[in-house]
C-alpha cells in the first residue's frame, strides 16, 4: 500500500490539476479552500484565473461543505470544479437527485479525509501548546479536537468524484456507535426533552445560517422568507424559534446527508444535527434506509412513491 500523502503534497497535486482544468477550459470556476486570516481557519475561494490556483490549500481545517455553492455557479454548457470530502460528496449526490445541478455541470475533485479539526475546541483542549496543530501535519495527532461526526465517519472517501487526489480511506472502526447520543436523548422523559430543546432554542438568533449552508435546503422561495402567506412569524421567541427548527427538520427529513454544516455554522452552537440524526436513525430502523447521499442510485426513503406500498393513498 502506498504511503498516505501529506496535506502539502495533496495541495500541490490539487493546484496542478486545477491549473490544468482552467487552462484547458474544462471548467470555468474552481470552488475550493484558501487559508484564512488565522492558522486554524480556511475560507471558501472561487478561482477563475489559472494564475490564482496558488491560493488553493488542503489541510485538517477544511471543514466547510462547499457543495451548496454549486447553486451559484451553474452555467449552461459549462462546468464548475469543486473540492469535496466524503461527507461533502453526499451533498453533491443530494443536489443531483433533487435535479438542482446536472452531472455534466460539475467536475468533482475528491479528497479522502482522515478527520477535520473543530477550531472551537482548540483553546480549551490544547493547553500548554503555543498554538493550534500544524495544518500541514500528515497525522491528526489530536483526535480529541476533531468534530464529533469524524469519530464515526461513514464515508471518509468521497462517494462520487471525477478524480481522487489521494488513496482511499477506510471508515473508522466502531462507526456503528454513531447513534449513541440520539439513544441517550430518547431515554429522557418528555419534560427533560422539552427542557433540553427549550434551553437551546431560546438562544436561536434566527440568522438562518443553518438553512443557508444546508445542501438539502434548495427551495427558490423558502417558507420562512414568505410574507404572503406568512407561515411562520419573524419574531424571535421560544415558540417561533421552535417552530422554525422543527419545520426545517421535517422539510429535510429523508434528505439530510448528515454533513454537520448546521451545527458548524450556528453562531450560538445549537446542536441542530441531533434533530436531523434522530430522523436518520428512525429511517434506518423503519426502512433500513442508508444515510441520504451515500448512493446516487438509492432514492430518499421519504421521497419515492411506489404503487406497491402497503398503505393506501386517498
Amino acid at each position: 500500500m502506498s504511503e498516505k500523502k501529506t496535506p502539502s503534497q495533496i495541495t500541490a497535486k490539487l493546484r496542478e490539476e486545477c491549473r490544468r482544468l482552467l487552462e484547458t477550459g474544462t471548467v470555468h470556476t474552481v470552488i475550493g479552500f484558501a487559508r484564512g486570516s488565522l492558522p486554524d481557519r480556511t475560507v471558501p475561494v472561487f478561482i477563475t484565473n489559472p494564475k490564482d490556483v496558488e491560493h488553493l490549500t488542503w489541510n485538517p481545517f477544511c471543514a466547510a461543505n462547499l457543495s451548496k455553492y454549486l447553486l451559484d455557479h451553474r452555467r449552461p454548457g459549462g462546468k464548475a470544479a469543486i473540492i469535496v470530502k466524503g461527507c461533502d460528496s453526499r451533498g453533491i449526490v443530494r443536489l443531483l437527485q433533487d435535479n438542482q445541478i446536472l452531472r455534466d455541470q460539475v467536475h468533482i475533485l475528491g479528497i479522502p479525509c482522515r478527520g477535520q479539526y473543530d477550531h472551537r475546541k482548540i483553546p480549551g483542549l490544547v493547553a500548554g501548546e503555543t498554538g493550534p496543530p500544524d495544518p500541514e501535519s500528515a497525522a491528526l495527532v489530536h483526535p480529541e479536537l476533531l468534530f464529533e461526526k469524524c469519530a464515526y465517519c461513514e464515508n471518509p472517501t468521497p462517494v462520487i468524484y471525477d478524480l481522487l487526489l489521494d488513496d482511499a480511506v477506510e471508515p473508522i472502526a466502531g462507526s456503528n456507535g454513531r447513534f449513541a447520543e440520539i439513544t441517550a436523548l430518547e431515554e429522557k422523559t418528555a419534560l427533560e426533552k422539552s427542557a433540553y430543546w427549550d434551553d437551546h432554542f431560546n438562544r436561536c438568533l434566527r440568522c438562518y445560517a443553518c438553512r443557508n449552508a444546508c445542501p438539502a435546503c434548495t427551495c427558490r422561495e423558502c417558507v420562512f422568507d414568505q410574507f404572503d402567506p406568512d407561515w411562520v412569524s419573524k419574531r424571535n421567541n421560544l415558540s417561533e424559534n421552535t417552530a422554525f427548527h422543527l419545520i426545517r427538520a421535517f422539510h429535510v427529513a429523508g434528505r439530510c446527508v448528515d454533513c454537520g454544516e448546521c451545527d458548524r455554522v450556528c453562531p450560538v452552537q445549537i446542536p441542530l444535527r441531533l434533530l436531523n440524526r434522530k430522523i436518520i436513525k428512525d429511517l434506518d430502523e423503519l426502512f433500513e434506509a442508508p444515510t441520504p447521499g451515500t448512493d446516487i442510485n438509492v432514492k430518499p426513503a421519504l421521497g419515492d412513491f411506489n404503487s406497491r406500498d402497503p398503505d393506501k393513498f386517498h
